[in-house]
């Protein structure tokens, strides 16, 4: 089948000099914003944690803060982007 979308989203970065095809709304933010470094590091970051589990205990305190993580970025998108918020979280 076909891969392309009908409608893709582009960003428009460099004041105007450079176009990237965005592949959903979460990228074309990611993309806009500059956010890339940011997320890198955040992955780093999860990443190490996720290798310091060594018991439950420790799962639980990830857990929690991956949570709080997810819970900012609800937020966050919802006052961005009502529309987009209802469409990504049926809560």
């Amino acid at each position: 089948m076909n891969s392309k979308t009908k409608n893709p989203l582009y960003v428009v970065t460099n004041k105007g000099q450079d176009v990237e095809e965005a592949e959903n709304f979460i990228d074309a933010l990611v993309k806009k914003l500059g956010l890339a470094p940011v997320i890198s590091i955040l992955e780093g970051i999860l990443q190490e944690m996720l290798q310091q589990v060594s018991s439950f205990a420790l799962f639980m305190v990830v857990k929690a803060y991956i949570d709080q993580l997810v819970d900012a970025l609800e937020k966050l998108i919802k006052k961005f982007d009502p529309v987009l918020a209802f469409s990504i979280y049926k809560r």
